[in-house]
């Protein structure tokens, strides 16, 4: 065996930066168990979240990890959080450690009111700082400052359009390009893309396209005759029984629907579009002024963590954004993970944000058929 002998100077840099981790290991144990501590004599943590079953019982588990810290769970929109949040301050009350959920309202309305505290102050365990960790080995947040709303969740989506399993064949429609043709005229029921929530993903979607964009939006609310509804259950009860063929922006009750046997289902053969990467209810924000501060770290910190993240997959059937953990147990999981080099649209970032445009054109469109 061939002896290698180190230069002493190198052998010192080694031995100065093995130090130096191990030091701050240290230091991080230390803060993390003040942290802890410190919780613990808070006992609480305010956690709102988005009101599906399978969200709350992802977040549940925190109190299996951290039994003497107690978790308070009130499931509400993000919106209806939002505008709470706002109106309470203006009361002078602080209620509310942290929010799991959707990102639209957070952005829109919680970050310019600088109600949130960025999240990264918050990380404490070692691995909460190792982007490596995270599709495309970075972190990911809904807002331009890449602070406020860490985005956990990442799964491809088809829910943008659904079917009648009765009516139409998955093979009928390639693309959303075919929408357009004459059969489906008047056939498609659609969830109001101007009202909060619902299609403001599947907008985004449409409008940065490059293979549909504004022509398309055009088209697709000038030409088919389509029917507005402002309920998305409603309009899903509609598209099961038979009312209409395709139902668009009301992927949001497809699960529930399909739990109760309806005869509707996604169109996941239209791909010739491109993919939607969407983290629906899969974002964390942490509240600035939070009552219990502490437990809204350790909350926060387990909530990223790998259990944490391995929870949250297990029990939404969503893919989680850390890549250190199995996929295989998402329902078709390689349907809704995306590849590294996948073509796709994640519409949830910054850059995708204004709905203005598109908006705009619908509003045009409507007012000329009288659908206002």
């Amino acid at each position: 065996m061939r002896l290698i002998l180190l230069p002493i100077k190198t052998v010192l840099i080694i031995m100065l930066a093995g130090n130096a981790w191990a030091a701050d290991a240290k230091l991080d144990e230390i803060d993390w168990q003040k942290t802890l501590k410190a919780a613990r004599a808070e006992r609480e943590v305010v956690v709102f979240c988005e009101p599906t079953l399978e969200a709350r019982n992802a977040l549940m588990q925190f109190q299996q990890s951290h039994p003497d810290i107690q978790l308070k769970l009130n499931p509400i929109g993000a919106r209806e959080f939002s505008t709470r949040v706002l109106a309470e301050r203006r009361a002078d009350k602080f209620l509310a450690d942290v929010f799991s959920g959707g990102t639209t309202s957070t952005t829109q309305l919680l970050v310019p009111a600088k109600a949130l505290e960025p999240i990264r102050g918050a990380f404490i365990l070692p691995e909460m700082a190792d982007e490596s960790l995270w599709f495309k080995k970075q972190f990911h947040f809904a807002d331009a400052e890449n602070q406020f709303v860490f985005l956990n969740d990442g799964t491809v989506n088809h829910d943008h359009l659904i079917r009648n399993t009765q009516l139409v064949r998955a093979e009928d429609i390639r693309s959303l390009w075919d929408l357009l043709q004459p059969k489906w005229k008047g056939k498609i029921v659609a969830y109001d893309p101007r009202l909060p929530g619902g299609a403001s993903n599947n907008m985004r979607f449409l409008n940065y396209n490059p293979k549909l964009g504004a022509d398309f939006i055009r088209r697709l609310f000038s030409e088919t005759d389509l029917t507005i509804s402002a309920n998305t259950r409603q309009a899903m009860d509609w598209l099961a029984s038979g009312k209409y063929s395709l139902g668009l922006f009301i992927g949001r009750d497809i699960e529930t629907a399909l739990k109760q046997g309806l005869p509707v289902a996604e169109i996941n053969s239209v791909k010739a579009d491109g993919a939607m990467l969407t983290s629906s209810a899969g974002s964390i924000t942490l509240i600035n002024r939070a009552p219990h501060p502490n437990a809204a770290k350790v909350f926060i910190n387990w909530f990223l963590s790998r259990d944490g993240q391995m929870s949250w997959q297990k029990h939404t059937d969503r893919n989680s954004l850390r890549t250190d953990i199995p996929k295989e147990s998402i329902t078709n999981w390689r349907d809704k993970v995306p590849p590294d080099d996948g073509s796709y649209i994640f519409t949830n970032l910054p850059r995708y944000n204004d709905l203005r445009p598109a908006q705009k054109i619908i509003d045009e469109v409507l007012g000329q058929t009288g659908k206002r």
